[in-house]
């Protein structure tokens, strides 16, 4: 008769309520790929609102339309839009458009993807 070493068994295995019996790629959710070409249609768009002196509606559109399913570079590329949004508003306008932002619908969702970025 073979002698096993119990200590090498790994117990886990053996219970179905397990996390290592549970598929983990279920947890991520499934997102559509998003293109460099498409964040820079869109960062090209909010600098025009930027432009228009309309730093909420940017931001606004920045933080709405983040690139959960882009790649490195689209990631990059809207990261430094929002951070050229962000310093083109003043320290006196910050609060308050953070206030109407988050009274807004969907605004904690907003505030939410901001803080990512910060």
């Amino acid at each position: 008769m073979a002698t096993m070493n119990w200590r090498t068994i790994n117990i886990d295995l053996l219970d179905p309520e397990s996390s290592s019996n549970f598929d983990i790629s279920s947890l991520a959710p499934s997102l559509a790929p998003v293109s460099a070409a498409e964040v820079q249609t869109l960062a090209g768009q909010i600098k025009q609102l930027l432009r228009g002196g309309d730093a909420e509606g940017a931001l606004r559109g920045a933080l709405e339309n983040a690139p959960y399913g882009g790649d490195t570079g689209a990631k990059e590329v809207h990261l430094a839009t929002v951070v050229e949004i962000l310093q083109s508003i003043k320290q006196s306008e910050m609060s308050p458009m953070l206030s109407r932002i988050y009274a807004s619908d969907g605004g904690t969702e907003a505030l939410d993807v901001l803080m990512k970025y910060l």
